[in-house]
């Protein structure tokens, strides 16, 4: 049986730690009324965790979504005598509406402007409960004296219950198939969309989902404290809980509780003490910046690896187990139809004619180049067939169906296309970096089922000794091969290669001619962008020039590349 992972290991053992070693074990400070704020806070942080952290979507008003539920409950509890337990639930309910509203606002925003927009909900929170003191308390906040129906040591128990119910849901929530799909996403959304993933709908639901996760752990914490104020909502808040992920480490499951541990211990170590306050944030988080960017989870972490296994599961070898069948070549009615059809397309920006009336076919079994000087329109080209740029006139057929209006995350199981710079998260191991495809073009394969294809093709490409190398450690070459191999899994109809010939070794040039060989067999229409001409002509038969955007030759590879037109505008690659 395969070891547990670390953070699951670790995860029971802190959570048994604390609910042990409060308030017996002499941590200056630390008391069940601690220890309960801390598990409710890593609660909230949890949320946070899961949207910045994991998804990459830096949230500055994440504050919003904790402070809300208590206001939603109290306002209620208070002016509508709506019982306790179903003033919780109620706000809970609206908290993940309102936060889906503001997730389907703002998803869609790149980077800085997403953070910008949650700023902004969060000082409209804040605004709105200073500016209404008859029913959200203004600015002395809203008081409810529910929480104190239950003991202190109720409490306690509750929020560790919480705590557990919080951490045991992020781990199967964060696994395997979701876990790849946020990594990839954080740290290329291009990459992501052309492997199948839907990266609006996956960082929608991530941020509605963290918000939940705050929301929960909001609530009760109002409740608890049995006051929630403005300054709850508002940016210094946010600011914190930023901090408080970055200390505790940005994706790292425990990353919350150790953050909040932490800043909440030394505040409350220092007696309360104002004047040390923001000193101690500011240390903590220099020091993290500085010293510990993977934050306290990222030492531990680390500190397991030398002392101890790693906990990985072992992953199954190629040649081990069952393969999947391999994929079934098109049939004779599919060959008859072209892998791909570019009819007279066009690409306009602004006033630069980038594309004007391109035309061709590549057939399955074929390696067709796209040849041309740099700004020919390759690339746009490139774009506008795997979707990722609508063309301004023309239409892209794929096996006979027109994908011109597919968005690109639903062409990827007919097309797969790799990147001149391999886009491979470099901290998933390669066989996670190829099973990113499958997670997405084929959802109903079982984990071990996508595992085995992963491990199945890479070695039938000479690269199984590197499936379980991170890509972090691998050569350019090899992560170019890695990406070229992602691409092709699945047997999608049409590969779009850029330049992959680029930076390899004349070893890897060598295998990258086997490979691509390989796939022609399968039948696979290829269209190759490439400016090495050597290698070029050992791989493709035929395909067309651009130059200025404009089709000037087409046809036979080595005939062309005797023509004086290309010639021209083409001399120095070609010589």
């Amino acid at each position: 049986m395969s070891a547990l992972p670390f953070a699951r290991i670790l995860a029971i053992g802190l959570v048994a730690a604390l609910c042990a070693a409060s308030p017996y074990f002499g941590l200056p400070a630390w008391t069940p009324s601690l220890a309960t704020v801390v598990a409710l806070l890593a609660v909230s942080l949890m949320g946070l965790n899961l949207i910045f952290g994991n998804t990459g979507m830096l949230a500055f008003g994440q504050a919003a979504f904790v402070a809300l539920p208590g206001y939603v409950a109290g306002m209620l509890s208070l002016h509508l005598h709506v019982p306790t337990l179903a003033a919780i639930a109620l706000a809970l309910i609206v908290t993940v509406i309102v936060a889906d509203l503001v997730g389907r606002i703002f998803i869609r925003l790149p980077g800085i402007f997403f953070a910008v927009g949650t700023l902004g909900f969060a000082f409209v929170v804040e605004g709105l409960a200073r500016a209404f003191p008859s029913v959200t308390g203004g600015a002395s906040g809203l008081v409810f004296s529910e929480g104190t129906q239950l003991s202190g040591n109720a409490w306690y128990a509750l929020a560790l219950a919480t705590l557990a119910f919080a951490l045991a849901s992020y781990l199967f929530l964060v696994r395997n198939r979701y876990a790849r799909t946020l990594r990839v996403v954080h740290h290329d959304e291009l990459a992501a969309a052309v492997a199948g993933i839907d990266v609006a709908q996956v960082k929608s639901r991530a941020f509605t989902l963290g918000c939940a996760y705050s929301a929960l752990g909001g609530v009760l914490l109002a409740y608890f404290v049995g006051v929630v104020v403005p300054e709850n909502s508002g940016v210094n808040r946010s600011l914190e809980m930023v901090g408080m992920v970055m200390l505790g480490g940005p994706g790292r499951v425990l990353g919350p509780l150790l953050g909040a541990g932490l800043v909440q211990w030394l505040f409350t170590a220092a007696g309360f003490a104002k004047q040390y306050e923001v000193l101690l944030y500011g240390v903590a988080f220099l020091g993290t910046v500085l010293f510990a960017r993977e934050g306290l989870g990222g030492l531990l972490q680390a500190a397991w690896h030398r002392i101890g296994p790693a906990g990985v599961p072992p992953v199954l070898a190629p040649g081990r187990g069952s393969e999947p069948a391999p994929a079934l070549a098109p049939s004779d009615g599919a060959l008859r139809v072209a892998a791909l059809k570019v009819d007279s397309i066009a690409k306009r920006f602004g006033g630069v004619q980038a594309i004007s009336d391109a035309s061709f076919e590549v057939w399955h079994g074929e390696v067709f180049a796209l040849v041309g000087p740099n700004g020919a329109g390759k690339t746009t080209l490139f774009n506008i067939i795997s979707g990722l740029e609508m063309p301004s006139a023309g239409r892209v057929f794929v096996e006979g169906r027109d994908v011109t209006a597919i968005p690109v995350h639903e062409r990827a199981a007919g097309i797969g296309r790799s990147f001149q710079v391999a886009r491979l998260v470099p901290d998933l191991t390669a066989a996670e970096n190829v099973m990113v495809r499958l997670d997405h073009i084929a959802p109903h394969m079982a984990e071990a089922e996508k595992r085995a294809a992963a491990l199945a093709l890479l070695a039938r490409f000479g690269l199984g000794d590197l499936a379980n190398s991170r890509a972090a450690q691998l050569s350019a070459g090899q992560r170019k091969l890695v990406d070229i191999v992602r691409a092709a899994l699945g047997s999608p109809s049409l590969l779009l290669l850029d330049e992959p010939a680029v930076g390899l070794t004349e070893a890897e040039l060598d295998q990258l001619a086997v490979l691509l060989n390989k796939l022609k067999q399968q039948r696979c229409g290829i269209l190759l962008v490439e400016h090495n001409m050597r290698f070029l002509s050992r791989v493709a038969g035929s395909g067309v020039v651009l130059h200025g955007g404009v089709v000037i030759a087409r046809g036979d590879l080595a005939a062309m590349l005797q023509d004086e037109a290309v010639r021209s505008a083409y001399l120095g690659v070609v010589e």
